[in-house]
C-alpha cells in the first residue's frame, strides 16, 4: 500500500508469525502491525481511506459486527476491498473432481443454502470457516451502510490455465469473490 502512495499502513493479523515475518520483511516507519483477533478488533472512528482484506472474513463468525466496525473506522467517500473464499467453492463437498454416469467432470456442492460453521482440512485438520451465501454477503455489506461498486467472481482464464495446467480443475467453480465498495 505505501508503494501505492498510502502516507500509512497499518496491517492486522491474528497470527503473530505472520506479523513477524511482515515486520522481517518490512523496513518502513510508515507501516504499523498489530496482533489483533477480528472478532473484537476495535478500529478508531473515521481513521482510515480504505481497507482491504485477502481471503479473511470467511474465517469470521459475527462477519455482520465486523462490517459495521470496518464502516465506521472509514472515513466517508473510502473504499472497501475485499476477497473471500466464494462461497460455491466452500460448498464444494470433495476436494477434487467427481465424474457423472455420462464421464463429465463435475464439483459436487453441498448445502450452498445453509449458512454456518464449516470445518475443512487446509494445510491442518479441522479449519474452520464459516460459509455464507454471496446474498448474504453483500447484503451484509449493504445494511452496514457500505455501496457495492463492484463484485466479481474469479476463476482462471484460459491464458492462466495454459500457463499453469493444474489450474484447469479450478474452472468450473470459481475460487474467490471480490467485492469493492464504499462508505
Amino acid at each position: 500500500m505505501r508503494e501505492q502512495g498510502a502516507t500509512s499502513v497499518l496491517g492486522i493479523d491474528l497470527s503473530e508469525k505472520m506479523i513477524s515475518r511482515a515486520q522481517e520483511i518490512t523496513s518502513d516507519d510508515a507501516i504499523t502491525y498489530r496482533t489483533a483477533d477480528l472478532e473484537t478488533l476495535e478500529l478508531p472512528e473515521a481513521a482510515f481511506d480504505l481497507a482491504y482484506s485477502a481471503l479473511t472474513f470467511h474465517y469470521v463468525r459475527d462477519f455482520e459486527r465486523l462490517a459495521r466496525m470496518v464502516h465506521r473506522s472509514l472515513v466517508p467517500g473510502a473504499d472497501f476491498v475485499l476477497t473471500i473464499e466464494h462461497p460455491i467453492f466452500m460448498a464444494a463437498t470433495h476436494p477434487r473432481w467427481i465424474q457423472d454416469e455420462d464421464g463429465r467432470k463435475t464439483w459436487p456442492v453441498n448445502r450452498y443454502s445453509v449458512e454456518g460453521e464449516r470445518q475443512t482440512d487446509w494445510f491442518v485438520k479441522g479449519v474452520v470457516k464459516y460459509h455464507r451465501t454471496i446474498g448474504t454477503t453483500l447484503n451484509t455489506l449493504i445494511r452496514a451502510g457500505f455501496t457495492i461498486k463492484v463484485v466479481e467472481e474469479f476463476a482462471p482464464s484460459l491464458e492462466q490455465i495454459r500457463e499453469n495446467p493444474a489450474l484447469e480443475e479450478e474452472i468450473e467453480r470459481p475460487m474467490m469473490l471480490l467485492i469493492s465498495a464504499t462508505r
